[in-house]
């Protein structure tokens, strides 16, 4: 994801490139042909959580300070229109980092996110537009939607687009919350931060490599939506042939569209705990397992402690450091009225995986009686809570998306 870094002779290439960039965009042109476009990387975390039942329940209390629906931020001219280069799901957090050259100043960003199966509940900072949920989820929404990316297709072949006089787009009529733009910068907040108790916000502020979050007279170092759904748990636990009291075999199937990962089933009783765990469960399969054959002495260390090193990228643990330089893959051309709205992946940064951990840890895998914990998939993730991100040209997101869910109280047959 992150590449190579710099050399010298790369890191001077790169600013003469730039100088010239700069030279030619106060004339009027901003399409570049010899740099490249650096990666910001932008991080979701959060967590599912569902009731015995398999319907939406709460979470984590969130700060006092976060908003729900009510009064709206100012804002400046959004991003996407930005001169162009040739249960409730609680907890989803976004952080953004990058090590590009021309982060010395602001990165502007849009952001957008949509809850096709519920209502936005609460979020972070203030938002430049609220859409109702029926709104946003209706058919008109839909047919704007699709009529937007045709305008998005036809933008790369229209010269206006380089020329910078093509028409502005709108923001996706899909979308709830809109912050048409948030400035983030490296070396600080903008605005003063709010005091709070809540122990994941200010574990949040310590991550090393984040940038600040900046909108209106608002910052933190992440952005923090909720939504309130009525999706439902895929799972369904059923016994296989030969269960005996002694031989309790189940089988865990997927009547979902989309894969689950990473699936934990932990079942406490007097005296003994049980921890199976399956990499993937494919939509339409299931897989089969023996209570018994699953015992565990150390509950943490096969619960929390396996799960994280699935969740961290082993290759990039930590946030980067040096600027990407790949001239096999380099990313030119960038328009930012055109999002990026697929993740790309689902790994984080160790420092993130060890907030979602200890922000979630008695809850996650509570104890007594039988909880199912799943990773779900980033298509599916795209698809229940859609996010468009959009950025200048000199830069363009990658985006993990880590969405956890839990299943609890489950009741075995």
């Amino acid at each position: 994801m992150l590449g190579h870094a710099m050399n010298t002779n790369a890191r001077l290439a790169l600013a003469t490139a730039t100088a010239a960039l700069l030279l030619t965009a106060s004339a009027g042109v901003a399409r570049a042909m010899s740099w490249c476009a650096q990666p910001l990387v932008v991080h979701e975390w959060g967590v599912h959580v569902f009731d015995r039942g398999g319907a939406a329940a709460a979470g984590v209390p969130i700060p006092g300070h976060f908003h729900g629906p009510g009064d709206l931020a100012r804002s400046r001219t959004p991003v996407r229109e930005f001169e162009a280069d040739s249960g409730e799901r609680a907890l989803p957090v976004l952080h953004f980092y990058t090590a590009s050259p021309f982060n010395r100043g602001v990165i502007p960003v849009g952001v957008e996110v949509g809850f096709t199966a519920g209502s936005a509940s609460s979020w972070f900072p203030a938002v430049d537009r609220l859409q109702p949920a029926a709104v946003a989820n209706g058919p008109g929404a839909a047919a704007a939607r699709a009529q937007l990316l045709a305008q998005r297709a036809a933008r790369a072949s229209d010269p206006r687009t380089w020329q910078g006089v093509a028409p502005p787009l709108p923001a996706d009529p899909t979308r709830q919350l809109v912050w048409d733009r948030l400035d983030l910068t490296m070396d600080g907040a903008r605005s003063e931060l709010t005091a709070t108790d809540a122990a994941w916000v200010q574990a949040a502020r310590q991550i090393d490599g984040a940038l600040w979050v900046n909108g209106g007279r608002e910052s933190d170092r992440f952005l923090f939506y909720e939504g309130r759904t009525v999706e439902r748990v895929p799972l369904k636990l059923r016994r296989a042939g030969g269960w005996r009291a002694d031989h309790r075999a189940y089988v865990l199937e997927n009547d979902g569209a989309h894969p689950v990962h990473d699936v934990f089933v932990v079942h406490d009783e007097p005296g003994a705990t049980y921890v199976f765990t399956a990499p993937t469960i494919p939509a339409g399969g299931g897989v089969e397992l023996v209570l018994e054959d699953h015992a565990v002495k150390d509950r943490d260390a096969a619960t929390l402690g396996a799960l994280r090193p699935r969740l961290v990228d082993p290759a990039h643990p930590r946030a980067p450091t040096e600027a990407v330089y790949e001239p096999d893959a380099c990313v030119m051309d960038r328009d930012p009225a055109i999002p990026t709205e697929k993740a790309a992946d689902h790994r984080l940064f160790d420092a993130e995986a060890d907030l979602l951990l200890a922000t979630w840890k008695g809850r996650l895998f509570p104890r007594g009686g039988t909880s199912i914990v799943y990773r779900e998939d980033i298509a599916y993730l795209d698809q229940v809570t859609p996010l468009s991100i959009y950025t200048d040209m000199y830069h363009y997101p990658v985006v993990h998306r880590a969405g956890l869910a839990l299943w609890r109280d489950v009741a075995l047959p």
